[in-house]
């Protein structure tokens, strides 16, 4: 094969492999609660060194905590009607916010390091591709997301995770499905909602206080062990186990998801938002 075939071959499978729409950070726009799809709670667990050393000062540790506990990391999607038929619109938007009305802002620009880690784990939820393109994108957006689970030899753990937004064309409902652990959890008409359990492994210090005598140490490595989720999973024999499984399969193999597997899993959900 003469290299130009082989350029154009790889242009051609190019364009035939489709996504969802990439994900948006929202800096400074209040969140539409109609809009959520899903968002986690943090709650810091105060035990190892780390913490430790943050507590070592109570304004140091206040200030953790208050970014961890207080705030909602969550995913929004948009939609519209066209012509009497309800879709999703625009990019899906992460966010992070004290509730789903409040503004979207993220860690301190001071604290870089936290606030850069902060953005890079939301930022992490990456679109599923598909064969070729499909109308039923239209409705149904599926996600991967790396969860960062434990942190060992210089390296996060990664527990991989499916996400997969739907909203009915005629009834306008909306579904949330994720796998997590090989559970599958789902919401419909509402955000599926968690609580992720945070443990800080590194920390990196900065100057602060009056004319920059005193250390400030700010989380630098961070992960969730644990997230309880406020639903009850799925039975482990459903449909939308093997159907998550399956994306996840086509992450991990660096392959495109089959229109078959994207399709099934817009029947199914289909199912539970008439």
């Amino acid at each position: 094969m003469s290299k130009l075939s082989l350029v154009f071959g790889l242009l051609l499978s190019s364009l035939l492999v489709n996504e969802s729409p990439k994900v948006v950070r929202m800096d400074g726009e209040r969140v539409n609660e109609k809009e959520v799809m899903i968002f986690t709670r943090s709650k810091l667990i105060e035990a190892g060194p780390s913490v430790n050393r943050m507590r070592g000062h109570r304004e140091n540790i206040d200030t953790v905590l208050y970014n961890f506990n207080t705030f909602r990391l969550g995913y929004s999607v948009a939609s519209k009607q066209v012509g009497g038929v309800y879709e999703f619109s625009g990019p899906t938007k992460c966010w992070r916010a004290t509730s789903v009305r409040d503004v979207s802002q993220w860690p301190e620009n001071k604290y870089p390091v936290s606030r850069n880690e902060a953005i890079r784990r939301a930022m992490s939820l990456r679109p599923i591709l598909l064969t070729e393109a499909v109308n039923e994108e239209k409705n149904l957006r599926l996600y991967y997301l790396p969860s960062l689970v434990d942190y060992k030899n210089g390296k996060y753990k990664i527990e991989p995770t499916a996400i997969a937004f739907f909203i009915h064309p005629e009834t306008g409902r909306r579904m949330t499905v994720m796998i997590r652990e090989e559970r599958t959890y789902a919401n419909v008409d509402k955000p599926l909602t968690a609580t992720s359990n945070v443990y800080v492994e590194e920390t990196v210090s900065y100057s602060a206080g009056p004319f920059g005598l005193g250390t400030a140490y700010v989380p630098s490595v961070f992960y969730s062990k644990k997230v309880q989720f406020d639903v009850e999973p799925f039975a482990l024999d459903n449909a939308f186990v093997s159907l998550l499984n399956s994306a996840l399969v086509s992450v991990e193999k660096n392959q495109a998801l089959s229109v078959e597997d994207f399709k099934a899993l817009y029947e199914e959900m289909s199912k539970y938002t008439k």
